[in-house]
């Protein structure tokens, strides 16, 4: 799995640089934009046409997923903790055909988690690019039974040591954002997932 996440930050050369990272083979982009209210998300998601839709994934305003028709759902760690009945809202999801994935900063809490999540995060596994003394942790998940997907500090030299380590993909979000050329950025960390996971 190669997976992009937006910048939390709306920038106005954002929907192009998207659309040029779609159009180039972009699989999956998580839409993580903390601050964003739900109107404000429509008004965002109303820029894309629907084939770009469709391999987008929400990380706020769930309830979107009703009138966009985005690829699936993603709960946060303090989400899934605060949420009552998180098998119940997870299956309302998954009925409709979306995925729902979730995040994890430690290898033993994705041991004990029991929801049918699609695929899982990892956090932080090489030293992060866009959080400073965010220090990675090189989590080893080969023995772990979920779909475990790198996040944190992933370049295109990081890609390889992450297969080996056990994980079924890599997210890319600081490599990109914080580059100056971030079509160039993007293109070789691409590259570089499409040789190792071939």
């Amino acid at each position: 799995m190669f997976i992009l996440f937006t910048s939390e930050e709306n920038s106005s050369a954002e929907k192009e640089q998207l659309i040029h990272f779609f159009e180039n083979g972009l699989p999956l982009l998580h839409v993580r934009k903390p601050v964003i209210t739900e109107e404000e998300m429509k008004t965002w998601l109303s820029q894309f046409e629907e084939k770009h839709l469709q391999k987008m994934v929400l990380h706020q305003h769930h309830r979107l997923t009703e009138f966009f028709p985005v690829k699936g759902i993603h709960l946060k760690e303090n989400f899934r903790s605060k949420q009552e009945d998180l098998a119940q809202y997870i299956e309302q999801f998954q009925r409709k055909g979306l995925t729902v994935s979730s995040s994890f900063h430690v290898p033993e809490e994705v041991k004990k988690e029991v929801s049918g999540f699609d695929y899982v995060f990892l956090s932080p596994v090489f030293t992060s690019v866009s959080k400073e003394r965010y220090k990675g942790k090189e989590f080893n998940v080969e023995k772990l039974p979920h779909r475990v997907v790198a996040l944190g500090g992933i370049e295109a030299d990081k890609i390889l040591t992450a297969k080996e380590m056990g994980y079924a993909g890599v997210a890319v979000l600081g490599a990109v954002w914080f580059a100056e050329n971030k079509y160039k950025v993007f293109t070789e960390i691409f590259k570089k997932y499409r040789n190792v996971y071939a």
